[in-house]
């Protein structure tokens, strides 16, 4: 009898035991799964007043650091960043001590671990090798040569870029933030050459604009009216500008946004510079509605005559998507 107890007694402990393993490895795979759907990135068509009600519940949640599809700070990428290329993060404990941040006067940090640099901000962030570049005194101001060239002063400008910020509206008259590269130098020197770019932005009241800037002062601007989730002068918000060049010689721009901070990035513009957008290239010894293919030294978070809360800063060199 005491054979036959412990007889039943090991096939119960094995029989429990393997249920146990099933019950386990069934709960792994729909977890997984689970977390696979929510991380199954697709581009979103631009949004309208419409359907924006309901993209809050499209949630992309983090998962850790190392996982690819985000950066250091949990912030969903866009675009992969390219093999090899560059990526800068802003060090949220001492930024100041960043030899790869420039332009500022002081940068101040709150109570909640945010920064603030002042109601004007052009700080920039320097390419791979561009720390110090000689401003105002590139090889060449000529865009048909830039063109061919594809730089401003090395290979390892930023070109095709996905430019990334947290921020809080604090108080001021200011419109918006912008997120810009391609240009060296925004002044009137060298015919104001220096100052190509391409400019996104993202307004307060919610909407949106792109620009072309072929020479400093005079921007070619693509104003965006709707804004999907009402003003953005009370929470915290996200804002990524990108642009990237395509084979057939055009430059893609787009404007996302992340209104809740919990990675809902959804493309509120775009634009695709395949020409006829700016009549000023002709000042650089270019075409009148010279593209703007070439890479910079530095890419810059821009504001004016406003108050602004921001961390989890980033540029990162990406790979372009296949279109």
């Amino acid at each position: 009898m005491k054979n036959e107890d412990l007889i039943k007694k090991t096939s119960f402990i094995i029989l429990f035991s393997f249920f146990l393993l099933i019950v386990a490895t069934t709960y792994f795979i729909n977890e997984n799964l689970v977390f696979s759907q929510h991380n199954k990135y697709k581009d979103p068509e631009s949004v309208n007043q419409e359907n924006a009600a309901a993209l809050h519940k499209v949630e992309i949640k983090h998962q850790g650091p190392n996982f690819s599809n985000f950066d250091i700070f949990g912030i969903k990428k866009i675009y992969p960043t390219k093999k090899n290329g560059f990526e800068w993060f802003m060090n949220n404990y001492d930024p100041e001590s960043d030899p790869y941040l420039h332009n500022y006067k002081s940068i101040v940090r709150n109570e909640d671990g945010s920064y603030s640099i002042g109601e004007r901000s052009r700080m920039g962030v320097y390419s791979k090798d561009g720390i110090d570049y000689p401003k105002r005194n590139m090889e060449t101001y000529n865009f048909t040569e830039l063109s061919k060239k594809g730089y401003w002063y090395k290979p390892t400008d930023w070109k095709n870029v996905e430019i990334t910020g947290e921020y809080l509206y604090k108080k001021g008259e200011g419109p918006g933030i912008t997120h810009y590269a391609r240009s060296e130098d925004h002044s009137l020197i060298n015919n104001g050459c220096g100052g190509s770019s391409y400019k996104l932005k993202i307004h307060f009241d919610g909407t949106s604009s792109i620009s072309k800037e072929q020479t400093h002062p005079k921007p070619w601007k693509i104003q965006m009216n709707k804004g999907p989730f009402g003003k953005l002068d009370k929470d915290w918000f996200r804002f990524k500008g990108i642009m990237y060049n395509l084979p057939d010689g055009t430059v893609k721009l787009e404007s996302w946004l992340d209104p809740f901070l919990n990675n809902t990035w959804i493309k509120i513009a775009e634009y695709q510079d395949k020409g006829g957008w700016g009549k000023d290239g002709k000042k650089c010894h270019g075409k009148e509605d010279q593209i703007i293919t070439w890479g910079s030294p530095t890419a810059t978070f821009r504001w004016d005559n406003v108050l602004v809360d921001f961390r989890n800063l980033s540029v990162r060199e990406i790979q372009p998507p296949i279109i």
